[in-house]
């Protein structure tokens, strides 16, 4: 009786390491929305780690998720690619561009100009997000910075259509 006992404790154990390493590091998020298209569309799935936000592990280019509360009240996951972080200058410019701190930023990943009136510095522990669909997309220019807070993970990789997996 007792080895019956121990074997489902180890298996009960294993299952919660993978569960846990899932949920840090590997959390499927399914995109709702065309905001991030080219890069990600409607219906695809990724996988984001909430360990690398926690850590702080995140850069400019990178794409996070956030949970936004709409003017209803209701709570949506959103995935949006990081501008700008605390300290930078961002403006964007009558030509459709986006410029941090003095230059212009190169952005092949994006579809459309980026229209609106930005020209601020970032708060502490806060970022500027926008979506790679500019005229699509609800995002800084809408909400305002996101905090860091706020964070809930970074997508690491797009697993679903298998067709167009890649990391990031």
């Amino acid at each position: 009786m007792y080895e019956v006992i121990k074997d489902w404790g180890n298996v009960v154990l294993r299952a919660a390491v993978i569960l846990i390493i899932l949920f840090f590091l590997f959390w499927p998020v399914k995109l709702e929305g065309s905001s991030m298209d080219p890069t990600l569309n409607d219906g695809d799935i990724v996988c984001m780690s909430r360990f690398s936000v926690q850590m702080g592990w995140y850069e400019k280019g990178d794409i996070v998720v956030f949970q936004y509360h709409d003017d209803k009240g209701k709570e949506k996951t959103v995935l949006k690619r990081v501008i700008a972080i605390e300290g930078d200058h961002v403006r964007l410019l009558t030509d459709g561009s986006v410029e941090v701190n003095g230059e212009v930023l190169e952005e092949d990943y994006v579809d459309g100009p980026t229209n609106g009136l930005v020209d601020m510095v970032i708060p502490s522990n806060t970022v500027f997000v926008l979506g790679d669909n500019r005229d699509l997309s609800f995002d800084s220019r809408h909400m305002g910075v996101i905090s860091c807070n706020d964070l809930t993970g970074k997508v690491i990789l797009r697993w679903f259509p298998l067709r167009e997996m890649r990391t990031y």
